[in-house]
Parts: structure tokens; C-alpha cells; sequence
């Protein structure tokens, strides 16, 4: 299905999405900094890239900044995945190019539909819904 690069620096919610997007047949590759995002994403070329903001080396927002200086990576949509809460995070990580926002904690399958969305699948999750 779709190349997706997810960028976590917690090991328990990156193995969960890991695990959710992979049973859905697509291909993910997890970083756990977010200085290797951009160096990752153009070698990998995901179709989509899940980003924490609040991670070692650079944050998501500068993640999104120097994805943006890149024709290429510029137009890879992006899911930031955040702890940080309140409009004022969220009006950041759009500004600097994220594609939409969650917060955490979050619910998986909301979060697998909202890739689904932006791929372009069909697919419907049909696992119980529970919060990370």
C-alpha cells in the first residue's frame, strides 16, 4: 500500500502505529529524532509522514520548515502527532505545513483513518477503538 515514515521519540506509541499501519499491509520506517526526518524521508520517499513535534534533534515544526525548502519533501502531507495541545501549536504546525493535527492522547484508528484519508484508501479500520 502506502511508504509511511513515522517520526516518535516514544517507543510505546511508535510501536503501536507501527504495528496498526503495517496490519493494514503498508510499509513504515519509525525515527525516533527529529533531526533524521528530512535526511529519512529522502531516502525512504514516503507517501505520508506522522510527526511528533516535541522530539529530540529538531522539533516537528523545524522538521516542517526544512521540509518546506525541498521541492521534493514540500508537498509530502503530514500528520503531526503532538502532546502539545492548544491553538496556538496547532496554528504553528500549519503554518510551517502540516497537513492536519492530533494531540495525544489519541485514538489509533482515528489516527488510521485520517492517513487513509490523506492516501487516498478505502479502507476501513475494523479493530476496536482504543486510546494510546
Amino acid at each position: 500500500m502506502a511508504q509511511i515514515l513515522l517520526a516518535d521519540d516514544d517507543a510505546l506509541i511508535g510501536e503501536v502505529i507501527f504495528h496498526r499501519l503495517q496490519e493494514r499491509g503498508h510499509n513504515v520506517v519509525v525515527v525516533d529524532n527529529g533531526g533524521h526526518v528530512v535526511e529519512q524521508t529522502l531516502e525512504t520517499k514516503p507517501e505520508i509522514i506522522i510527526l511528533d513535534n516535541l522530539m529530540p534533534g529538531l522539533t516537528g515544526t523545524e522538521v516542517l520548515s526544512e521540509l518546506q525548502k525541498n521541492a521534493f519533501t514540500a508537498t509530502i502531507p503530514v500528520i503531526m502527532l503532538t502532546a502539545q495541545t492548544g491553538r496556538n501549536h496547532m496554528i504553528e504546525a500549519y503554518r510551517a505545513g502540516a497537513s492536519d493535527y492530533m494531540t495525544k492522547p489519541f485514538d489509533p484508528e482515528d489516527l488510521i483513518n485520517r492517513v487513509a484519508g490523506v492516501i487516498g484508501s478505502n479502507t476501513l479500520p475494523d479493530y476496536e477503538q482504543s486510546a494510546v
